[in-house]
């Protein structure tokens, strides 16, 4: 009888010991890691937020918010300001903080964010000057690196065009800046306002350079479609010129250490192609980290049975060279351009079938992936990549009838691009603006949602 209690007793001691083989292999063996899944979103503004929301990085996991807020100081006076607010490493967020020389009570434009790949850069805005119709350029120097982010402000340039807006910033290795902006310009002999594109340096001490215009024809369409830097301190400022109808692209290049353009050229061998309008192009870098845009064009119409994307890239000299189109066979819009770790480029766009996503190089480039077909559509698109590399795509979500249906989510694992799938947290919410970049342990998301009287500005980690 007293047998069996003997041996349980034995086994007992055995397992607490550490005794038998197949116990200690399992207590060894660590636990698996957690499967890859969105965080519970969280709140970076609510009640003080007014817009102007951002998300910016260096790619690989350093990232910064910022956005616009009002208040009312203790003399009952409204005024405005600019705040940001640092990731943490564990992925919260630092307290969000005002940034210098950013508030007052003249009006500000919502600021735009440019980093370079060691987390350096700036945060810069438009702001009004008191008692005048003029406008400043305003910039604050960030280091995501350092204790304190965000510096103190730069010299502020005055800029004299009207209205000036549409606000683009790149950033150069040497600490220097490019912005870009466009607005209009009176010519006094005609009495006539022209539209005019406008980019001036930051040097690195902190002074800027003399505005460069680049005006365009008063009866034109004006389109300054982006400003983008390769890390080497090289930046390219597009924009188009034509009539109603027609536009033609320009590219003005900007090398390290110039503080005017190097050169104003067309688009080599697409220097005499009629674009029709709403065609910009798109940006993305190559495998070597080069700068490169994807020229798109084709007949503008849903009936369109072919597009074709033709490829500009930076070479190490500096110069241009253009490489061999690739032909997309579904009608497109809302076009961006993105890239993975390894090299392969990545368009997507909405149309009459749905959304789609098309390698730009490698494998069958040109051959579209359909990720969603009709009457489901898209308003936002964004391409990024994870920390490990693999690209991925947001974008804001409607369903049948225009309702909104959160924000989707679709990541190339290697062989097939995941089913897409609602962000927790979104399902049913209205969203106006939407933000990915790399995050530290995988990808960071962000979007300004319209709540009960007000606008929130939220962000979620993929990890």
């Amino acid at each position: 009888m007293r047998h069996p209690l003997i041996s349980g007793t034995l086994l007992c001691c055995l397992a607490a010991c550490g005794g038998g083989g197949d116990v200690t292999t399992q207590a060894q063996v660590p636990a698996p890691p957690p499967a890859p899944a969105w965080q519970a979103p969280v709140d970076l503004a609510a009640s003080s937020y007014m817009g102007g929301a951002l998300l910016a990085g260096d790619g690989k996991g350093a990232v910064l918010a910022a956005w616009m807020r009002t208040g009312v100081d203790a003399g009952g006076t409204p005024y405005w300001e600019q705040v940001a607010a640092r990731l943490r490493a564990d992925g919260t967020w630092e307290a969000p903080q005002a940034l210098d020389g950013a508030s007052g009570i003249n009006g500000l434009q919502f600021p735009v964010a440019a980093l370079d790949a060691r987390g350096k850069g700036f945060i810069a805005w438009f702001d009004a000057v008191p008692r005048s119709t003029a406008t400043r350029l305003r910039t604050v120097p960030v280091d995501l690196g350092s204790t304190t982010p965000f510096g103190t402000r730069t010299t502020a340039l005055t800029v004299d065009l009207k209205a000036p807006a549409n606000l683009h910033l790149a950033t150069g290795t040497d600490g220097s800046a490019l912005a870009a902006w466009s607005g209009l310009r009176t010519d006094t002999s005609l009495g006539a306002d022209f539209a005019t594109v406008q980019a001036a340096r930051l040097e690195a001490g902190g002074a800027w350079g003399i505005p460069q215009s680049h005006h365009l024809n008063m009866y034109s369409s004006q389109f300054l479609h982006d400003l983008a830097g390769d890390g080497r301190g090289a930046y390219t400022l597009d924009f188009s010129t034509g009539d109603d109808a027609w536009v033609e692209n320009e590219a003005v290049d900007y090398v390290q250490g110039a503080s005017a353009a190097t050169a104003i050229a067309g688009w080599g061998p697409l220097s005499q192609q009629a674009l029709p309008t709403g065609h910009p192009p798109v940006w993305s870098l190559d495998a070597e980290g080069r700068l490169e845009t994807w020229l798109l064009y084709g007949v503008a119409g849903e009936g369109d049975a072919q597009r074709q994307a033709w490829p500009r890239s930076r070479a190490a000299s500096g110069a241009w060279t253009v490489g061999d189109k690739v032909s997309l066979p579904l009608p497109a819009q809302n076009l961006i351009a993105f890239r993975e770790a390894g090299g392969t480029g990545w368009m997507a766009g909405l149309g009459s079938e749905g959304l789609w996503v098309a390698p730009l190089s490698g494998v069958a480039p040109g051959t579209p992936r359909t990720l969603l077909p009709r009457p489901t559509t898209t308003e936002v698109l964004v391409g990024t990549r994870d920390a490990s590399g693999r690209p991925a795509l947001l974008w804001i979500q409607r369903g049948a009838g225009g309702v909104h249906e959160g924000i989707g989510f679709s990541r190339w694992d290697g062989a097939a691009w995941t089913a897409p799938a609602i962000l927790p947290g979104t399902a049913g919410k209205t969203i106006q603006r939407l933000f990915a970049v790399p995050g530290l342990t995988g990808l960071l998301a962000g979007w300004v949602e319209v709540g009960d009287r007000v606008l929130l500005f939220r962000t979620a980690l993929w990890k």
